[in-house]
């Protein structure tokens, strides 16, 4: 964690941003942590008094993300990273996308992190790093997750930009590309087209299938961990000398394409 110590994570609340978080604390860094439930950002910040902090943010509304990066340098007492964990999907096909779903999930995945990007270049300290959390999806077809996957595709190009404006002062931008991991929103289940909510322990058996089958598809045989994702993220936040990389840690399913 070459240089990085002070970083603000969106989604920090659980999974991947959460594991971030916990990483960087472990290593000696502070962090704040944003989302939109206080209390489990609270149970963070309860762990690690003094060198984690929390606000919360609606990454849906432009006036709860402005600014956002200036409060957390000044409760850090300077800024030299910001990892965009922050996720939404709704698996839907085609011809079933609701209005809602869709500006709901263009807005948390690509509007929100390029707006926090932009406050990022003004804000981070020179030499500072940014991460952003993408998905093997931009890179890959998947009938239900047409806006998900282009906001995902669409956020790759946003951190090129971002790489590129930052460069004079020395502050990167990078993003890791995670296969299928074991968070909350894999553990949602997937439901067909007006399909209505099973019983409990239909669920129950339903979703450890969905599981299992969500880990066949890599080869190697299982799905990711938060903290594996986390060990790559804050690898690039101290990584000097790269920025616009894109960094996948995917237990090797884009190989089945």
């Amino acid at each position: 964690m070459t240089g990085t110590r002070k970083v603000l994570i969106t989604g920090g609340g659980t999974g991947i941003g959460r594991a971030v978080a916990e990483a960087l604390l472990r290593a000696g860094g502070s962090v704040v942590v944003s989302g939109r439930r206080l209390e489990l950002l609270a149970e963070l910040t309860a762990s690690f008094p003094g060198r984690a902090f929390a606000l919360t943010c609606d990454l849906t509304s432009a006036s709860d993300r402005e600014g956002l990066l200036a409060r957390a340098r000044q409760l850090l007492g300077g800024l030299d990273g910001f990892v965009h964990s922050a996720g939404v999907v709704m698996h839907q096909p085609p011809g079933h996308i609701d209005e809602a779903s869709l500006r709901e999930q263009l807005e948390v995945n690509l509007v929100a992190p390029l707006r926090l990007g932009e406050q990022a270049l003004e804000v981070l300290e020179p030499g500072g790093g940014m991460v952003f959390i993408s998905s093997t999806i931009a890179h890959r077809a998947l009938l239900t997750s047409a806006v998900y996957s282009a906001a995902k595709a669409g956020l790759l190009q946003v951190m090129r930009s971002l790489a590129l404006a930052g460069a004079p002062r020395g502050v990167r931008a990078s993003s890791v590309l995670p296969g299928v991991v074991d968070t909350d929103m894999v553990r949602t289940l997937r439901l067909a087209p007006g399909e209505p909510l099973p019983s409990e322990a239909e669920r129950a058996t339903r979703l450890e299938a969905q599981l299992e089958r969500l880990g066949a598809l890599h080869p190697l045989g299982r799905l990711g961990r938060p903290e594996e994702v986390a060990d790559a993220v804050v690898y690039l936040l101290g990584a000097p000398w790269t920025t616009g990389a894109e960094l996948v840690v995917d237990g090797g399913v884009l190989l089945r394409e």
